[in-house]
């Protein structure tokens, strides 16, 4: 655990109303971000710490000790991961239904006693499917893990690109 790895992996990311109300959304695709730094697993989340303390990271994991920075992804996020996820249920649901989806998001900590990902929900129409994400128009997206149950992002976007492998549930709100 004291080496530092290279670690790339995707992310979820919106279109607000800075692209332009009235333009049509062109291509969208997943980016791929890289981070540096000491790596834990920690049950279905990957730990990269930036700024390490002494103390050996699996310790302050099980002592839920201030995680010094760094980011907290899913274990899917993994760019290797994240290529081969499918997810079934989408294809089950038709181009602009009205859907709900929960979904685990990528976390910057700092000076926290937290190792686990959040939990999103978000309610839109399906607007679009690739072969690695899913676009929703007019998302309304809170952040429901951890409390408090907060809107993310806090001004309504146009537009929510969510890799599929960050899926934990998707259904067709009738």
């Amino acid at each position: 655990m004291n080496e530092i790895y290279n670690i790339k992996y995707v992310d979820a990311f919106y279109i607000d109303s800075s692209y332009g109300i009235n333009k049509k959304l062109g291509k969208t695709k997943l980016f791929t971000h890289e981070a540096y730094g000491y790596v834990q697993k920690n049950k279905d989340n990957i730990v990269i710490t930036f700024i390490k303390e002494k103390t050996a990271s699996l310790e302050r994991i099980n002592k839920k000790n201030d995680l010094v920075k760094g980011l907290i992804i899913p274990d899917t996020a993994i760019l290797s991961e994240s290529l081969k996820f499918k997810t079934d249920a989408i294809e089950k649901i038709s181009l602009r239904s009205y859907i709900s989806v929960v979904w685990r998001d990528v976390v910057f900590v700092s000076n926290e006693p937290r190792y686990d990902c959040s939990l999103m929900y978000t309610e839109g129409f399906l607007f679009r499917v690739e072969k690695d994400h899913i676009v929703i128009k007019n998302p309304e997206t809170i952040r429901t893990y951890p409390k408090p149950i907060k809107n993310h992002p806090s001004e309504k976007p146009l537009f929510y690109i969510i890799p599929k492998s960050f899926i934990k549930e998707i259904v067709e709100i009738k």
